[in-house]
C-alpha cells in the first residue's frame, strides 16, 4: 500500500508527512474519537444520471457505525420506474431485471429513514445522494434536513491536502479501503474505513488548527463545524487560540542549499571569464558508461540527444539562441537540463527552465532534476517558481479566519480550512495541485499579489511559501517555472525572476500564445463586480479600514475621507451593471449560431454602429467615475499609510485600487481603439443570465514585443519542442517570438527526428468515403467510422476533437451502440475532471476517449491502453477569429502565413499522442478528406513522422485494424522521410558544415 499510496500523493510532499499518511490506516483502527464512537450512518446511492429532477434512484446502501465496527447495514435495489440507461448499466453493473420488482424510491427512503433514526449522516459528495433522497422523502422526514448530512468529500481535502484527488475510488486504493466499485453497498464499507482515517489526520494537525476550522465564518451553516469541534475537543486542550501560523510554518520549513549567484551578465563584461563547456567533455556524459548511464537503469545512448545537448551547449557557451525541434524520443529534458547544470555550476549563476504545463514542470521538479543532483560530484540545486496568485497568502488566510460572513454554501470554509492545512503541511509548493473550489469567496481574498504584498512588513514574511521560493531562487543553479511567469517578468522589465540570462523554453509551441496572453488588457464582468464588491461592501475593504481606524488617535480626517468617498461611489455597482448589460447586447453584431459564446471583432464597422455607440456612451461615464473613484482611493491609502497599525488593511485596499486601475486602462484603451498594435474584441454569453462577458485587447506582433523587451537582457535562449516546424519550416514559429528579426548569426534552428521506428509502429489512414467536413452526410460518415474503429480496436482509442459540438453530438449517438458492443466511452464533458478522465482510459484497454484542446498535448498514454488517435478535422482557426481578421487587414495571406502552418503544428502535436516510448505502436486515422482533395492536404501529411499512410474506404480501415495486417503498398500516398537535419533560417547546409561552425563559434 505505501508504494501505491506514493502514487496519489502531490509531488514534493514532505517525507515526514508521507510516512505520517503511510501509517494513517494502521492508526485508525485503535483510535478514540470521543463523542465520535457513538452511532452515525455511512450512505450511498446510485442513479440513472446526475440531475435528481430527471433521473431516479436505482440503489441505496447504509451502515451504521460505532467506531471502528459496522454495527448494521441497510440495501435496497429501487425501481426507477424506467429502463436503466446502457452506460449506467455498465458502469455499475446494475441491470434491468435487478431492479424489476424493487420498492418504489418512495418506499425505499421511507425505509431508509427507518433505519437511519436521529443519527447523523455521512456521504461521498453529500450534496448528490441527498438530492436525490430528499427528492423521495416525505417533506418532515430528518432525511430532507440538509444539515444534517456531513459531506466526507469536504472533509477529506481538509484532512488529506497533499493527496492529488478525493474521490472515493482514489482514497480507497490509496488507504487499502475496501474497493470503489460504482455499486452503492461497496462504496458504503469503504467509506466507512475512509472515514475514521480522516479523523486521525486531523487530529495530526497543528494545536489549536482544527479549533479554528471549527469556528470559521461562523454565521454559515457548515454540518463540518461539529465535526471539527468534536475532533478538536477529542485531541483535548487544544483551543483555537493556541494556534499559531507563524510556528506551524516554520516547524515545516527546510534548508536548502545556498550558492551565492552571479549575473551572467557580468561574466560577459569581464569581471570574470566566462567558462565554456567542452565538448569532448559533454559526449563522454552521454556514452556508454558515462553519467546518464548511472542515472537510468536502461539508458541506451541517442545520437539527437547528444546533438541537441551539443546544440544547447554552443549555444550558452557563444551566446546565441536556438529553436530546436527534437521528435518523441529524443530525451530532450537531459539533453537540454546537463548542459544547463554543468554552465550553472561552473560560473556561478542561474538558469531558468520554462514549461507550459505543470505536468512538465511536476517531471523536471520531481524526476529529472533530483537524478540529476544525485548523479553530479557536488550536487545541483533547484527550485520552481511561479507567480504571485500561484501561491496562498498567509496574511489573507488568517484575517479571513477572523471574518464574520454569511456564505450560502459551503465552498468558503470548506476552502479556506482545506488552505490552512495545506499551509501547515507543505514546506514549499503552490495552490496549481489543489482542486479548489472557491465558491462565493473571490480568489484575490486568498492568494498572494504584487500590488497588496506587504513584502518585508508581514508579519509571515519570513515563513511566506511566496517569498520562501523567490529567495530560494536567488540562490538555484536552475530554476523551473513556467511561460506565464516568463513573460510576465518581461512585461515588469525583470522585477520578478532573479537575474537570469540564459534560458530553455520548452514546450515552446505555445510561446506565442502565452506571451499574449500575459499582454492582454481586458475588462471582465465578474472580476469587475468582485472588485467594487470587494471596496464598497458593507464588509469590503474600505469598511474594514475604517473600523480599523475607528480607535486610533488622529484618524478622523481618514475616517471622513473615507466615508466621503463610500458615499460618491456608492452608484458604481449599478453603473458597472448598467454597463456590462449594454455589452451582452453586442452579440447582436455577431455572426448567428447556435453557439452561446461567440467572439466578436471591434473592428471601424462595428464601432459605427448604434449598439457600440450605446456601450461606449455608457463606458465613458463609467470610466470618468472610476478615474475619480481611483485618485479618491489613492487619497485613502496615503492617509492610512501614516498608521503603522494599518498596514495590513491598507495593503488589502492598495491591490483592490490597482485592480481597479487595471481594469480602467484597459477600459480606456479599448473604447479608444486607437492604438494599432492591438486587435480589440468581446467575449459574449447570449444568454442573459450568465456573466462571463469581457473586453479584450490583445497584442498583434508578439515577435516585435520580444525582440524589444525580451531579447536583449537574455544572452541565450534555447527553445525547444517536439513540434516547432511546420513541415521543415520554422517560419512560422520564428515569426511568432521574433527570432526572424535577429541578425541570422544569432541563432539557427536545428531539427531532430525522433528516434523511434514511426514506419513499423505508427499506421496513417485517410478515409475517402467520407465527405468533407461541414457537407452533407459528414456526420453520419463519421459516425460510423467511429463505431466501426471502436469496434474493430475494442476500445483505446482517444478521438480528438475540434469543437465541443461535435464530439458531444458524436457522444451522443455512439455511447449506447459502443457499450451494447463491449466499449466504455468517455466524453470531456463540461466540469469533468481531466485528470479522473485520463486515469479512466489508462485503467481499462475497453475505455475509449471522445476529448478536445486540453488532451491535443500532454497527455501520454503509453502501451497499448491507446492503440488508436482519430482526428475528425483538421485543427484550422476559425476564419471570424478577431486575431486572424485583424491581420488580414494588413497582410493579404493570412491563411497560408498562420492558419495553414498553426493547423499543421497542432496536428503534429496531437499525432503525438499516440506514439510515446520505442515500444508503441498504433494507428493515425485523419478523418479529414480535405487532406486527399485540397493541395495543402501533402503539407499535413509530409509534416508527420509516419510514411506509412493507406488511403482506404471506411470498412476496409476497420478490417485492416481488425486484422493487424498491413494494406498493399498501392494504396500507400507517395511520400519520403526525411532525414534528421539542421533547418536554418536560409538554406540547408549538410551536418558537416554544422560541425564547423560550431567549432566558429556558432
Amino acid at each position: 500500500m505505501p508504494a501505491l499510496l506514493d502514487e496519489y500523493l502531490i509531488p514534493g510532499t514532505d517525507p515526514d508527512i508521507a510516512e505520517r499518511y503511510r501509517t494513517l490506516a494502521t492508526r485508525a483502527r485503535d483510535a478514540v474519537f470521543g463523542a465520535f464512537e457513538e452511532e452515525y450512518v455511512v450512505l450511498d446511492t446510485e442513479t440513472t444520471g446526475l440531475a435528481s429532477e430527471h433521473d431516479s434512484l436505482i440503489e441505496i446502501a447504509a451502515a451504521i457505525v460505532c467506531g471502528p465496527e459496522i454495527t448494521a447495514r441497510f440495501s435496497t435495489f429501487v425501481d426507477p420506474g424506467r429502463p436503466i440507461p446502457p452506460f449506467i448499466t455498465e458502469l455499475t453493473h446494475i441491470t434491468d431485471a435487478d431492479v424489476r420488482d424493487a420498492p418504489s424510491a418512495r418506499t425505499a427512503v421511507a425505509e431508509l429513514a427507518a433505519f437511519v433514526g436521529e443519527r447523523p449522516l455521512i456521504a461521498h459528495n453529500a450534496s448528490f445522494d441527498w438530492a436525490f433522497i430528499a427528492a423521495s422523502a416525505s417533506v418532515d422526514s430528518p432525511l430532507a434536513d440538509r444539515s444534517r448530512w456531513i459531506d466526507s468529500v469536504e472533509l477529506s481535502r481538509i484532512a488529506l491536502p497533499r493527496m492529488r484527488e478525493h474521490k472515493l475510488q482514489t482514497l480507497s486504493e490509496a488507504f487499502g479501503a475496501p474497493p470503489s466499485t460504482h455499486r452503492a453497498i461497496d462504496d458504503v464499507e469503504a467509506l466507512a474505513r475512509l472515514w475514521r482515517i480522516m479523523l486521525v489526520a486531523l487530529s495530526d494537525l497543528p494545536a489549536g488548527l482544527v479549533a479554528l476550522m471549527a469556528q470559521l465564518f461562523p454565521a454559515t451553516d457548515w454540518p463540518l463545524r461539529p465535526v471539527l469541534a468534536q475532533v478538536a475537543g477529542a485531541m483535548g486542550g487544544m483551543e483555537a487560540q493556541n494556534f499559531s501560523l507563524a510556528k506551524a510554518r516554520q516547524a515545516r520549513e527546510r534548508a536548502r542549499p545556498k550558492r551565492q549567484k552571479v549575473d551572467a551578465q557580468e561574466l560577459d563584461g569581464g569581471i570574470q571569464p566566462l567558462i565554456s563547456l567542452d565538448e569532448h567533455e559533454l559526449a563522454s556524459l552521454f556514452a556508454p558508461g558515462g553519467l546518464l548511464e548511472t542515472m537510468y537503469e536502461h539508458y541506451e545512448p541517442r545520437a539527437e540527444q547528444l546533438e541537441m545537448a551539443r546544440e544547447v551547449a554552443c549555444a550558452l557557451s557563444t551566446n546565441t539562441h536556438r529553436a530546436i525541434e527534437a521528435g518523441t524520443g529524443v530525451g530532450k529534458s537531459m539533453a537540454y537540463l546537463l548542459p544547463l547544470a554543468l554552465f550553472a555550476t561552473r560560473n556561478h549563476v542561474s538558469c531558468g527552465v520554462a514549461t507550459k504545463t505543470n505536468s512538465l514542470l511536476d517531471q523536471l521538479m520531481y524526476a529529472e532534476l533530483p537524478r540529476l543532483d544525485a548523479a553530479l560530484p557536488d550536487g545541483l540545486s533547484y527550485v520552481a517558481l511561479k507567480g504571485y496568485d500561484h501561491y496562498p497568502c498567509l496574511r489573507k488566510l488568517m484575517h479571513l479566519t477572523r471574518a464574520d460572513r454569511s456564505y450560502e454554501n459551503t465552498a468558503a470554509p470548506t476552502l479556506l480550512a482545506s488552505l490552512l492545512s495545506f499551509v501547515c503541511t507543505s514546506a514549499w509548493g503552490d495552490l496549481d495541485p489543489l482542486s479548489l473550489h472557491f465558491g462565493e469567496l473571490a480568489r484575490f481574498e486568498v492568494v498572494a499579489s504584487a500590488e497588496d504584498c506587504l513584502k518585508r512588513k508581514c508579519r509571515y514574511y519570513q515563513h511566506c511559501l511566496l517569498h520562501g521560493a523567490r529567495r530560494a531562487a536567488a540562490e538555484a543553479d536552475i530554476v523551473v517555472t513556467n511561460h506565464a511567469l516568463l513573460f510576465c517578468d518581461v512585461m515588469a522589465s525583470g522585477g520578478i525572476l532573479p537575474p537570469i540570462r540564459q534560458w530553455v523554453v520548452d514546450e515552446a509551441h505555445g510561446v506565442e500564445d502565452e506571451a499574449r496572453k500575459q499582454l492582454t488588457l481586458l475588462v471582465e464582468a465578474r472580476s469587475m463586480k468582485a472588485t467594487l464588491d470587494g471596496l464598497l461592501s458593507t464588509t469590503g475593504t474600505l469598511a474594514s479600514l475604517r473600523l480599523s481606524a475607528a480607535n486610533l488617535a488622529g484618524a478622523s480626517l481618514l475616517i471622513g475621507r473615507i466615508d466621503g468617498v463610500r458615499d460618491e461611489a456608492a452608484s458604481l455597482p449599478v453603473l458597472n451593471e448598467s454597463f456590462f448589460s449594454y455589452l451582452k447586447e453586442l452579440s447582436e453584431l455577431a455572426q448567428q449560431s447556435d453557439y452561446n459564446r461567440v467572439d466578436l471583432w471591434i473592428n471601424a464597422h462595428n464601432r459605427d454602429t448604434a449598439p457600440w455607440g450605446m456601450l461606449a456612451s455608457a463606458g465613458l461615464s463609467f470610466a470618468r467615475r472610476l478615474e475619480v473613484f481611483f485618485k479618491s482611493l489613492q487619497d485613502i491609502v496615503s492617509l492610512a499609510s501614516q498608521f503603522e497599525e494599518l498596514s495590513e488593511a491598507t495593503g488589502d485596499l492598495a491591490g483592490l485600487a490597482a485592480e481597479l486601475k487595471g481594469a480602467l486602462d484597459a477600459l480606456n484603451l479599448i473604447l479608444d481603439g486607437g492604438d494599432h498594435d492591438y486587435v480589440y474584441y468581446a467575449e459574449l454569453d447570449r444568454r442573459p443570465e450568465t456573466q462571463r462577458d469581457r473586453l479584450v485587447a490583445a497584442r498583434i506582433d508578439i515577435g516585435t514585443v520580444l525582440l524589444d523587451e525580451f531579447f536583449p537582457n537574455e544572452m541565450s535562449v534555447c527553445f525547444t519542442s517536439a513540434t516547432l516546424a511546420a513541415g521543415e519550416d520554422f517560419g512560422y514559429f520564428a515569426r511568432g517570438c521574433g527570432l526572424d528579426r535577429l541578425p541570422s548569426e544569432r541563432w539557427r534552428a536545428v531539427q531532430l527526428h525522433s528516434s523511434y521506428d514511426y514506419e513499423r509502429n505508427m499506421a496513417i489512414y485517410v478515409p475517402r468515403d467520407l465527405p468533407e467536413p461541414r457537407t452533407h452526410g459528414y456526420r453520419d460518415a463519421l459516425e460510423h467510422l467511429l463505431y466501426e474503429v471502436h469496434v474493430a480496436l475494442g476500445g483505446s482509442v482517444l478521438t480528438l476533437f475540434t469543437n465541443r459540438r461535435d464530439m458531444e453530438a458524436a457522444f451522443d449517438q455512439l455511447r449506447g451502440p459502443l457499450a451494447e458492443a463491449g466499449v466504455t466511452l468517455r466524453c470531456q464533458t463540461r466540469g469533468f475532471n481531466a485528470r479522473r478522465l485520463r486515469d479512466e482510459f489508462l485503467a481499462d484497454r475497453a475505455t475509449s476517449l471522445f476529448a478536445l484542446r486540453s488532451f491535443w498535448e500532454g497527455f501520454d498514454a503509453p502501451g497499448d491502453t491507446l492503440r488508436c488517435v482519430i482526428i475528425p478535422k483538421l485543427p484550422f482557426t476559425r476564419p471570424t477569429d478577431p486575431l486572424l481578421q485583424e491581420r488580414g487587414l494588413t497582410d493579404g495571406d493570412t491563411w497560408r502565413h498562420y492558419s495553414l502552418p498553426e493547423a499543421v503544428i497542432d496536428l503534429k502535436q496531437a499525432a503525438g499522442r499516440l506514439i510515446r516510448s520505442s515500444t508503441d505502436s498504433g494507428a493515425l486515422i485523419l478523418a479529414d478528406t480535405r487532406l486527399l482533395t485540397k493541395g495543402y492536404g501533402r503539407i499535413f501529411l509530409d509534416a508527420l513522422p509516419s510514411q506509412q499512410r493507406h488511403i482506404l474506404d471506411t470498412d476496409d480501415i476497420a478490417e485492416a485494424l481488425r486484422s493487424g495486417q498491413q494494406r498493399d503498398a498501392s494504396s500507400r500516398i507517395s511520400t519520403h522521410t526525411p532525414p534528421s537535419a539542421v533547418v536554418p533560417n536560409h538554406p540547408s547546409r549538410h551536418p558537416s558544415t554544422i560541425q564547423a561552425e560550431r567549432k566558429k563559434g556558432l
